[in-house]
């Protein structure tokens, strides 16, 4: 209690774990109500389960972002190539490497094309 007034009760900040038991009910539940937003690939779920639950509140965020702005996961990538291709000629390649971003990666890539475009 180095910093704390005599006397006083000390109050530790919540941890990321402690949240998201409070906010979802479990870490479970939490991964469940990211896959539902967007259509995941394969193996998905074992590997979110095994992410930190900071960064899963994280994701979380991201992902509802994506959701809120482009609808789904293919609504993301169209508006991406859309604005580096505006002819609408956008190879195959690149379409196959944006389906393996995750939602913020996908966010990301539409802030730089839309800074590259002004």
């Amino acid at each position: 209690m180095a910093n704390s007034k005599k006397g006083t009760a000390q109050v530790n900040p919540p941890t990321p774990k402690q949240r998201v038991e409070k906010q979802f009910g479990s870490k479970a539940a939490l991964v469940d109500k990211i896959l539902a937003l967007y259509d995941a690939a394969e193996g998905s779920r074992s590997k979110l389960m095994q992410t930190a639950n900071s960064k899963l509140t994280t994701h979380l965020h991201n992902t509802q972002r994506m959701a809120k702005e482009f609808g789904t996961r293919d609504g993301a990538i169209t508006a991406i190539l859309a604005l580096r291709y505006p002819k609408g000629n956008a190879p195959e390649g690149e379409k196959t490497k944006l389906e393996k971003f995750s939602p913020w990666r996908l966010m990301d890539a539409h802030r730089q094309a839309t800074t590259a475009k002004k």
